[in-house]
């Protein structure tokens, strides 16, 4: 997740929340213009630290004013949490399905709020907070989407004068916000320049990896016995593997590698099999009782496989350690990085969310619209 704003001021959309709501001396005024101000990127998930954490004297900070752009492809994550103690006065703005999201946990109020369109659409969006008297108004792209205002009790105590922010992720366990965290399964966190130049997709840059059991993925056609999956490329660079059917203990009963912008197929010590790789067009690959056919468009190539291999790779599915790998596996010595723009398994398109396991750098939602273009680990 991508923020066009300083340090210091994004870490002010979360005081106005927090901070008391009678303060009326000071201002904080607007930030600078996107074009003044250099990206920064945002990226969290399950057991990620935050990007940064900075502690606030909240009785230095009167009437503030926030306004920020961001833009991301990742339809959840955390963008701001804060608190003066994880016990019993915490907020949290993140993104839930796309949309705002705000979980707000204290004395005098406990609620989770979503609003607002669908934000992870790749564009910037600009968000502003203001203080209005007792009441907080958030809007978006200029529309008001939200107003919070104060009902009863006093939010002036100011006992608790220290706080702590935490940029991109959160201070406390998942199991204590009011409903599970917006967190994506992304890259370990970091905050520096963002790559403006980005374009749907999921991303695999190089040694990284993804595994699905072969049993919690759309199963074979049964009669007759059949299977197949479709992979959309966006981009190709490098050399690896690319794919594999397998098990731990033998990952190679049926492998796709990339080489110099084509696709060999091979299994074990059967002859290979060599397709020209073509941008945009779906690659896929199909097994029955009978054969093992590659194909990109009017191309299509049948790989010779004896019967028994035949019958070892469907016994594969009936195996609880059967699996699908998507790039390197353990000891592969690989520079192959690729962006798919699609991955569907049995005509059902595959959520890499639902991997057994995975590499934590893989972009989950966004490619760079070029292998040079990689300055993060993670979108």
């Amino acid at each position: 997740m991508e923020n066009r704003d300083s340090v210091v001021s994004l870490l002010l959309l979360l005081l106005l929340l927090l901070l008391p709501l009678h303060t009326h001396q000071g201002h904080i005024a607007p930030t600078q213009s996107a074009q003044n101000s250099p990206a920064r990127y945002l990226s969290n998930g399950p057991g990620q630290e935050p990007v940064a954490v900075i502690t606030i004297d909240r009785t230095k900070i009167s009437k503030p004013y926030s306004s920020f752009e961001f833009r991301t492809l990742d339809p959840e994550g955390v963008i701001f949490y804060g608190d003066t103690n994880t016990k019993d006065d915490w907020f949290m703005l993140g993104l839930r399905d796309g949309q705002l999201e705000t979980q707000l946990h204290n004395f005098w109020a406990r609620l989770t709020v979503g609003f607002g369109p669908q934000l992870n659409d790749g564009r910037w969006h600009q968000v502003e907070l203001k203080m209005y008297g007792d009441s907080l108004q958030l809007r978006v792209d200029g529309k008001e989407l939200l107003c919070l205002r104060q009902v009863s009790g006093s939010l002036a105590d100011n006992s608790q004068p220290s706080m702590r922010i935490a940029l991109g992720g959160l201070l406390l366990p998942t199991s204590s916000l009011r409903f599970p965290a917006p967190l994506s399964t992304s890259a370990p966190s970091n905050l520096g320049n963002c790559d403006v130049d980005l374009q749907p997709g999921l991303f695999f840059p190089p040694g990284t990896h993804a595994e699905f059991s072969l049993q919690d993925i759309p199963q074979p056609h049964t009669d007759p016995w059949s299977f197949s999956l479709e992979l959309g490329f966006k981009l190709v660079d490098g050399s690896g593997r690319l794919l594999a059917l397998g098990t731990r203990t033998n990952s190679s009963w049926l492998t796709l590698h990339l080489q110099d912008q084509k696709v060999v197929l091979s299994s074990g010590v059967e002859p290979k099999l060599v397709l020209p790789l073509e941008m945009e067009l779906p690659l896929q690959l199909k097994l029955d009782i009978f054969k093992v056919i590659l194909s990109q468009g009017s191309k299509m190539e049948v790989l010779a496989v004896s019967v028994s291999r035949l019958v070892a790779l469907q016994r594969l599915w009936s195996c609880p350690q059967g699996l699908l790998s998507l790039g390197a596996l353990a000891g592969d010595d690989s520079s192959a990085s690729f962006c798919l723009s699609d991955l569907w398994v049995q005509g059902q398109r595959l959520d890499i969310d639902q991997a057994l396991n995975r590499s934590q750098n893989i972009w989950t939602h966004s490619c760079p619209q070029s292998p040079n273009n990689v300055s993060h680990t993670s979108y």
